[in-house]
């Protein structure tokens, strides 16, 4: 104890210190590491719209949002990847918009009232939307009352809704009309704007309708070969940067890589043959075994009747129309995968029905015996002949279907819940009434149509695709693992390629939003990894559908100017192209000082004289003359008769002389001119104004880091 005291004594304050800066470090250690601490830096930001910072969470909350919206809307629970990066792009464009859009509406002051809001959804005048979703269908009157008692009643299910889903697909339309008004509003503004003086109409009208005449001759570039014009590092590195705004580039890289296709061995063939010749022979003494049926086959026991065409097994459709129930069929091959077939029953059976009902809903737990007396008591007024209609919309606790008088509308096999469906398709008659029990509760249906009866089967489709085995993915995997780790710089790739004779693929301009490559319909994770790496580095293998793919950097370009590396082909022929101009300029020259006519100078030049007609100042081509912008401004300052001096063109070096020019009759009133301008100016302003906004605004976009 007494040693204990000492060391209390002595040391206490300098444990107390180191304590003190342990825990020190510890904090800010978290806190530089953390991504919702006080010094979060940039670790989870995705982009920068004018300074502002979009995190991870931001963006991936708005993807989300989008996903369920198209699945709410599309009924699709699993969209493909292709769909799923469309809408990320969207969202991340959406994203932008908004930033930019609502920054200028907040400085002009605009907005969407409360009062505003609900003109647009509840009065006699809705938007276009509003009324098409709510008009009677039968009489066509809409009744603002119908979208009250809707939006009064969002929180509840109908049939076929899932609960939230009626509520998230109001927040969502409500959304999207209160943005297009804003939007609407702005574009107004913008259009409102523009102004068309009479100066301008006059001088519009005029450049649309002055033609010009002339005479012309042109030395081709091609009259010097490009041998004859040399070019050095200066020259080019000179014209780039007196020229950097054609040749700016995004930020790019170029990649190669290799497949290893993971196929299926003989062994996995033959595993597959071997499983479903297993299942036949199960099947063999009773291929009418519901408990087989349901424990192999690929939908279990299917309740759906198909007609011959449907039938998803085309090697057999045309026999189950011909062979009794309980015939079994196969073993056969098909689509890559062994199958059997059995046929469980065949009958007439309508692709689709119209019908009606009404619901008396029995919640869990409630009375059903009171509700079965309800519904009877509402089948009796109908079988004595009240209007179905107006029992439906008096009596029935479906929402959906209630103000529409009961009409479901037609709907195919399986669209509704078991008992619904089999009382339509299978027990039912036209016209028909009866009372059904369904896990909604009692309906009351009758039957209004059924459309395309004919000769349908049940079938159990039993099939084994022949797929790689985990041992052969295991095979395949070892062998690209083995390549990229025997292999790490340029030069062992290249040389591994042509040894081993593999498939080189290339990427030469990948973008940092590519999703897709050449031979990798989805190719993200390898875009991902190109945007880390180091030019000349050789990826890990990457699972990408039935592939491994071991990737090489071969070059990465910034953002901006490129190197002269880059664009060297380019920038040489405009160098070489701007030597030839001078070269055959001065021969031209020459002969300009020696000969008066064009005649003359053609002669001296060996070059045959041509001719233009209806040449026009608004119009960069011309006939004869070919897409000459250059050439066509200087036509138009020339005087009549006089020859110009020699003009460096597309195709070549030009001498011209107008020989008319064709001035359009005064028009005593440009007003309707000037409004034919204003119509034209006003869309093209309407659709460029977000992407002015846009190249005006500063954006940084990193997603390739996150998605």
């Amino acid at each position: 104890m007494a040693v204990i005291q000492t060391i209390r004594n002595k040391f206490g304050p300098i444990i107390v210190i180191i304590i003190g800066i342990s825990l020190a470090v510890f904090v800010l250690e978290t806190a530089l590491q953390s991504e919702t601490g006080l010094l979060r830096g940039s670790s989870d930001v995705v982009g920068v719209i004018d300074g502002e910072k979009i995190r991870y969470a931001e963006l991936a909350r708005l993807i989300e949002e989008n996903i369920n919206n198209y699945k709410l809307q599309s009924n699709q629970s699993n969209p493909d990847e292709n769909t799923l990066n469309s809408l990320r792009e969207q969202t991340w464009n959406q994203l932008i918009n908004e930033k930019i859009n609502y920054e200028e509406y907040r400085k002009l002051g605009l907005t969407v009232p409360v009062e505003e809001l609900k003109q647009m959804f509840f009065s006699s005048d809705p938007v276009p939307e509003i009324r098409q979703a709510f008009t009677n269908p039968q009489t066509g009157v809409f009744d603002p009352m119908v979208v009250r008692n809707y939006y009064e009643n969002l929180d509840q299910t109908g049939p076929n809704e899932r609960p939230g889903e009626r509520r998230q697909r109001w927040v969502n339309f409500e959304k999207a009309q209160k943005e297009q008004r804003l939007n609407n509003k702005y574009i107004a503004l913008i259009k409102g704007a523009v102004y068309v003086p009479g100066w301008l109409a006059e001088q519009e009208y005029d450049e649309r309708n002055r033609k010009a005449a002339v005479r012309f001759i042109v030395m081709p570039y091609h009259l010097i070969p490009d041998t004859a014009v040399t070019v050095n590092d200066g020259e080019l590195l000179a014209y780039l940067n007196a020229n950097k705004a054609r040749f700016q580039q995004e930020e790019s890289r170029s990649m190669e890589y290799v497949l290893f296709t993971v196929n299926p061995s003989p062994e996995d063939t033959a595993q597959a043959r071997n499983y479903i010749q297993e299942v036949y022979e199960k099947l063999l003494p009773n291929p009418m075994d519901t408990d087989l049926i349901k424990l192999y086959a690929d939908k279990g026991l299917d309740p759906i009747y198909y007609s011959v065409d449907e039938v998803e097994s085309e090697t057999v459709a045309d026999t189950l129309f011909q062979v009794k129930p309980g015939t079994l069929l196969g073993p056969y091959f098909e689509e890559s995968a062994f199958r059997l077939a059995v046929l469980l029953d065949r009958r007439p059976v309508p692709d689709s029905v119209r019908s009606r009902h009404i619901l008396v809903r029995v919640d869990p737990g409630g009375d059903s015996v009171a509700a079965r007396k309800k519904i009877d008591s509402i089948a009796l007024l109908a079988r004595n002949g009240e209007p179905f209609d107006s029992l439906a919309k008096k009596f029935s606790d479906d929402e959906g279907t209630r103000d529409k008088g009961g009409e479901i509308g037609m709907v195919g096999q399986g669209q509704l819940v078991k008992n619904f469906n089999r009382f339509l398709f299978f027990d039912g008659r036209l016209g028909e009434l009866k009372v059904v029990r369904t896990e909604f509760g009692y309906h009351l249906i009758r039957i209004d149509e059924i459309k395309n009866v004919q000769p349908r089967v049940q079938v159990a489709l039993f099939s084994r695709p022949i797929e790689p085995s985990s041992e052969t993915d295991k095979r395949i995997y070892d062998q690209a693992q083995r390549f990229a780790a025997e292999n790490r710089t340029a030069e062992q790739f290249d040389r591994a390629v042509s040894e081993q004779r593999l498939q080189r693929l290339t990427a030469p301009v990948v973008m940092k939003n590519t999703y897709n490559l050449p031979g990798i319909p989805q190719g993200r994770q390898l875009v991902q990894w190109a945007f880390a790496a180091q030019v000349g580095e050789v990826s890990s293998p990457f699972a990408i559908d039935n592939h491994y793919v071991v990737a090489l950097l071969r070059g990465a370009k910034a953002k901006g100017t490129p190197a002269l590396a880059d664009v060297r082909p380019q920038v040489e022929q405009a160098v070489r192209k701007e030597k030839k101009a001078t070269l055959l300029a001065a021969q031209l020259q020459e002969a300009l000082a020696l000969n008066a006519t064009l005649e003359g100078v053609a002669a001296k030049v060996s070059q045959p004289v041509k001719e233009a007609q209806n040449v026009m100042f608004s119009n960069a081509y011309a006939e004869n003359l070919g897409y000459e912008p250059k050439v066509i401004g200087v036509i138009f300052s020339l005087e009549k008769g006089k020859l110009s001096q020699p003009v460096a063109g597309e195709q070549g070096v030009f001498v011209v002389q107008l020989e008319n020019l064709e001035a359009p009759p005064p028009i005593a009133d440009y007003s309707q001119f000037k409004q034919q301008t204003l119509s034209s100016l006003q869309p093209r302003m309407q659709f460029q104004v977000t992407e002015t906004l846009k190249k005006m605004s500063r954006i940084e976009d990193n997603r390739v880091r996150f998605f």
